[in-house]
Formats: C-alpha cells, structure tokens, sequence
C-alpha cells in the first residue's frame, strides 16, 4: 500500500534584512504573548495546498509543475502591510500582505486546475497570498494588537524576486513543520 506524503506547492521567502526587522519587532512587541512564531527557513507562500498524496501522484505532479513553469517567467512581488486572520472572532494568525501578485495567482489558478485533474479538490476561494509570521493561541492585551495592525497596516517590507516554485513535503513535528522539497522547477528565463 503506498505511503501518503502531506504536500504543497509553495514560493520560499528568502528574507531580506527589512523583513527580518520587521519580524524582530513584532517578537518584541509580542513578548508574553501565546504566539507560535514561524521559523525564518520555513518562510514561503502557498500557491497549492494539496493535503494527502500518494507517493505514485508524485512524479505527476512534478511533471505538472514543469510544464506550468515553462509558460512563466520569472516575476516579482511586494510584501507590505500586517493584517490577521480570526476564527469565532478571534485573531489567530498575524501576517504580512502581499501585493502586485497577478503573475503569482494565473499560476496558482493554473495549478489549481490541472491538480484537480489528478484528484485534488479545487480551491473555490479567490487566491489571496499572504506571508504568514505567526500564529496565536491567545492574546493578553488584544488593545495593543490591534493598535499593532493598524499602524503597520500599509508598510511597505520586502521586494521579493521569483525564479523557483518549489514542491515541498511537509512533515509535521511537535517543535513545529519540516519542509523537504521534492523538486525545485525554475521558470521559465524570460529572453
């Protein structure tokens, strides 16, 4: 019986020193409080979350990424502004926005529906990317939080260059995710 591999396709963040500032910051503004920081190695944005996957999908969805690619090139994006994520009304995950995302969500589209085709469920939200920095358990002085996200609201942190999409297996530990990459497909090199 094959093994199940929890997978995802996703763009790594290499992070500049504007975003690891910014990242110390919200460290220290936070102190005390529940917050599950995210590992700077572990950095990237979901363009596929694709859950369970049989090790004989896997060379498939290789190829899919690879012929995806060819029809891109490289591209770039902003990383500006805090917002937050609740569940119940509760703030449970702080991250930064991403803008000038357009090239990133034809792909991710892209992916979606040649996925589907192997099986995977369809994302029916509209692709909104997001950099994920932390996830709360719980808040001491929500006051501050929010006056947090407000004042960051429209920062602008990083310029990121994309060259690669990334193929990861996410391998879930209790001191938090290891992600191995599968395969690295590099796009297309515009001429």
């Amino acid at each position: 019986m094959a093994k199940n591999l929890r997978t995802f396709i996703a763009i790594k963040i290499e992070p500049e020193p504007e975003l690891l500032d910014f990242i110390e910051e919200c460290k220290e503004v936070f102190e005390g409080e529940a917050i599950k920081w995210v590992e700077e190695d572990n950095l990237h944005l979901t363009l596929k979350f694709l859950g369970d996957t049989t090790e004989d999908k896997v060379d498939r969805i290789k190829n899919i990424l690879k012929e995806t690619c060819l029809k891109f090139t490289g591209f770039s994006f902003h990383i500006n502004g805090t917002g937050y994520y609740k569940t119940r009304g509760y703030p449970n995950v702080l991250y930064v926005g991403i803008s000038d995302f357009m090239q990133m969500q034809t792909i991710a589209v892209e992916l979606n529906v040649r996925l589907f085709d192997l099986g995977f469920e369809k994302e029916t939200k509209v692709f909104k990317p997001h950099l994920t920095l932390g996830r709360i358990k719980y808040l001491k002085d929500k006051k501050r939080f929010y006056e947090f996200i407000d004042k960051y609201k429209n920062k602008s942190i990083q310029k990121v260059l994309v060259s690669k999409i990334i193929f990861y297996q996410s391998i879930l530990k209790s001191q938090g995710p290891e992600y191995i990459p599968l395969h690295i497909t590099q796009l297309n090199i515009q001429r």
